[in-house]
């Protein structure tokens, strides 16, 4: 990202690291029954999940700045993603690489503390890159079925919701590489595998009485949910299958967005108030501002 969109802060802050996707409406099969793909489908269009349904797109990470910080963008980096369609040997980025490149970006800006990572980077390799950094990282387990008999064991103890298994080890090609801590919290969401929601991180011995403060944290990366929404509002409209136009779009949508929180920044300054509070300068009023400044301009 360009350093004059960029703020360079001094103080250490919480970055979360996530996957985004731009949809891409073309059926990737000329026949799927037969596994006959078609030819020319645009290399970097992946197949994800959204709401239970397949779909497909171009998939994007984003490190970005919450907290009590103005959320800005701080890097991007595409991915390319193995589909179905594709050769066993098609090329691949690997998420780890993907989150050296991002880091790397951020750290150019600010001094990082901790990375609060999706649940599509759960992997050793990935943390092993942001612990070799000296950072710490907190993310939620995808799936935990080998966590199940102490969910049990919590249910089972009264007055007690929550739990934490202490120095678990992780492994890098069979050698451990650093130890973690499992977080087993009740879930948001009732949906979840038995009612609890378990994270993984790397603080040094999380005593149980802090517990609840880590995985609340974990909820301050919610504020990408809602970037997302306002960064593809700023997505120019496009049907072409050249790449390069595709990442360009999303490169000068998140350029936009950033403006557009900086601006709005610099008006609450002005008028004194809460950096954190809803938008004085609305995305909608940014942008009819910023068109009229290019229409004056030529």
């Amino acid at each position: 990202m360009p350093t004059g969109i960029v703020p360079i802060l001094k103080d250490s802050a919480t970055r979360p690291i996530d996957f985004t996707h731009v949809p891409y409406h073309v059926w990737p099969w000329v026949d799927k029954d037969e596994k006959i793909p078609k030819p020319d489908y645009p290399p970097m269009v992946s197949g994800y999940y959204d709401d239970g349904e397949v779909k497909y797109g171009y998939t994007f990470a984003t490190i970005t700045i919450v907290g009590n910080d103005v959320p800005i963008i701080l890097g991007i980096e595409p991915v390319k993603e193995h589909s179905e369609w594709e050769p066993a040997d098609a090329p691949s980025d690997s998420k780890a690489e993907v989150v050296a490149r991002l880091l790397g970006s951020a750290q150019q800006y600010v001094a990082l503390d901790e990375v609060l990572l999706d649940r599509g980077f759960y992997s050793s390799d990935v943390y092993a890159e942001v612990h070799d950094r000296d950072l710490i990282y907190t993310t939620p387990v995808p799936k935990y079925e080998d966590d199940y008999d102490v969910i049990k064991e919590i249910q089972s103890k009264e007055g007690v919701d929550a739990a934490v298994k202490h120095d678990v080890p992780l492994a890098i090609d069979g050698d451990v590489h650093h130890t973690a801590e499992l977080l087993y919290v009740p879930a948001t969401d009732e949906d979840a595998d038995g009612n609890y929601a378990v994270f993984v991180t790397n603080r040094d011995h999380v005593d149980p009485d802090e517990i609840t403060h880590v995985t609340n944290s974990y909820s301050r990366r919610w504020d990408i949910e809602n970037q997302y929404k306002s960064l593809k509002a700023f997505l120019p409209k496009t049907s072409s299958k050249d790449y390069r136009t595709r990442l360009f779009s999303f490169t000068f949508a998140a350029l936009l967005y950033n403006l557009w929180r900086l601006t709005d920044y610099l008006v609450k300054v002005g008028m004194d108030r809460a950096i954190r509070s809803p938008p004085v300068v609305t995305a909608r009023t940014f942008v009819r501002a910023v068109g009229h400044s290019l229409r004056q301009g030529g």
